[in-house]
Parts: structure tokens; sequence; C-alpha cells
């Protein structure tokens, strides 16, 4: 009697990105800190999984590319206290793209 064992590895998308944060400090230059934990399962990529952030509200569209869990963003007073600002985070890998993880500051 023999036993084979065969393990499957899905390719998928990464799930969604865990625990956005962000921490917002001032009160001259505002420095807004954005930082999140990697997906809980990266869809079976052997590449490091690339974030696209997203900083939006009714007059600001900004995007960001990174490879890191953590973006530094400093603007004028003004700017960030002008409104409510809606925040995305989305992992990609060669498969796709995760939902996003969002918050509002």
């Amino acid at each position: 009697r023999v036993t084979i064992a065969t393990y499957l590895n899905v390719l998928a998308p990464p799930t969604v990105p865990r625990q956005l944060m962000l921490l917002v400090s001032g009160p001259f230059m505002i420095s807004v800190t954005l930082s999140w934990e990697v997906p809980s399962d990266d869809g079976g990529t052997s590449q490091p999984l690339s974030y696209t952030v997203r900083v939006i509200n009714d007059t600001v569209n900004l995007s960001f590319s990174t490879t890191s869990t953590q973006l530094n963003l400093a603007m004028d007073d003004g700017i960030w206290h002008s409104s409510m600002y809606s925040v995305r985070v989305i992992a990609e890998n060669e498969y796709g793209v995760s939902p996003p993880a969002a918050s509002t500051f």
C-alpha cells in the first residue's frame, strides 16, 4: 500500500489588508501615518504584495503605490482640516486585487 500526499496551492488575489490604523498629528503641519498588516492570505504568490493607498474627499483624490505596510503623509494644516477623508488600502498580487481596507478621518 502506497500513500501519496498532494498539496494544492490555489492561486488567487490576496484577501483584505488587516488592522488599518491612522495616526494624525499636528497642529501646524498635519502628519498622517497610515499603517496596516499584510492580508491573512497573500493568494499563493511568490512575489511581495504591492499596495495602492487612496485618500479621497470632495476635492482631493490622492493615490500612492507602495510595497511597504506604512505610508507617511504631510500636508498644510488648512488642507487636512477642511473635511473628512476616506482612506482605502488595496493589496495586489499577479492574480488580482483584494477588497479594500477602509477608514475615515
